[in-house]
């Protein structure tokens, strides 16, 4: 289990931060873990993330585990505790699920689960356009995210189509509330501010 020293860093994440504010030192190692059920789409863009020249994290590994959001928290935080990460992120839809058991579970083992309602690509809309309506279910998300943006393919994500959004992303998504609340919505922002400043910093 996280020690007392990163449950306290932990608290910090829900705070907000000046997105284009860069740390230049780091104090410690700091290693992040991000689970997703996502099989194609949230793998590719977090993958292609963590790239980025303003991650602040010294590594973030991104893994795919198949099933219903409870079951990959919990293998989240199974993850982190046996391989000793820092902190342990899962990125999960809402869609058909009841996801009450999922966020109990992850507030019960420390894992910062950020949730997407209908879907991921309410996230990836708010990139390329100021406003999202509301989905009856993840197929309306991908269509109007197609319409936005003709090149889109959920299969096979190209992060240039995004990179230049992400700050714009995370402004957008604060104003529309918090899943599984708000429809639309999504918490992916909490993950970006994470990765872009280290919890000393917030």
């Amino acid at each position: 289990m996280p020690s007392k020293a990163q449950r306290s860093r932990n608290a910090g994440f829900r705070r907000e931060t000046d997105l284009r504010r860069r740390v230049n030192t780091r104090q410690e190692r700091r290693l992040v873990l991000v689970v997703t059920n996502g099989v194609s789409t949230e793998m590719s863009y977090f993958d292609a993330l963590r790239r980025e020249p303003w991650v602040t994290a010294d590594k973030v590994k991104v893994k795919l585990e198949r099933g219903e959001p409870t079951a990959v928290v919990l293998r989240a935080a199974r993850i982190r505790d046996d391989n000793a990460y820092d902190e342990a992120w899962v990125v999960c839809d809402v869609d058909q699920f009841d996801v009450k058991p999922a966020i109990t579970a992850a507030a019960e083992r420390e894992v910062e689960l950020t949730l997407s309602l209908p879907s991921f690509e309410v996230w990836l809309i708010l990139h390329v356009s100021e406003g999202c309506p509301g989905f009856n279910n993840a197929t309306q998300a991908d269509r109007h995210l197609k319409g936005l943006l003709p090149s889109w393919d959920k299969t096979n994500l190209k992060f240039s189509d995004f990179r230049g959004g992400v700050d714009d992303a995370v402004v957008r998504a604060k104003r529309l509330g918090e899943p599984p609340d708000a429809n639309p919505s999504t918490a992916v922002w909490r993950l970006i501010e994470s990765l872009r400043n280290p919890p000393e910093s917030i």
